[in-house]
């Protein structure tokens, strides 16, 4: 038997937040930037790649806490082969470094 246990994100998603709100006054950007940052270590430190962090995965639980969402690209950071590159072009094309954009077909959304 296999369970998955989700935590409910009342604050929604950090996209429509920006949205309603308009652009961050610096003391709320810093806030938000270290709680992303530290949860990026954390998965990066685990060998975790996420490979869509966009702001439609970035979420908001009722105390305003950040939580990184949507791990259905993400990769071991090494690489699947070992070789220490993340080959694949996926994800959401309009959030792409253009570099990527000259590379391999897209594979993603």
């Amino acid at each position: 038997m296999s369970f998955i246990v989700l935590e409910i994100c009342g604050g929604g998603e950090i996209f429509d937040f920006i949205a309603i709100s308009g652009a961050f006054k610096e003391p709320l950007a810093r806030y938000f930037f270290k709680q992303f940052m530290e949860g990026l270590d954390y998965c990066h430190s685990n060998g975790v790649a996420h490979r869509d962090l966009k702001p439609e995965n970035i979420l908001l639980d009722a105390n305003y806490i950040l939580k990184i969402a949507d791990f259905g690209f993400a990769a071991p950071v090494e690489g699947r082969d070992g070789s220490g590159y993340l080959k694949t072009k996926l994800g959401t094309m309009n959030y792409m470094a253009p570099e990527i954009h000259l590379k391999q077909p897209y594979m993603g959304k």
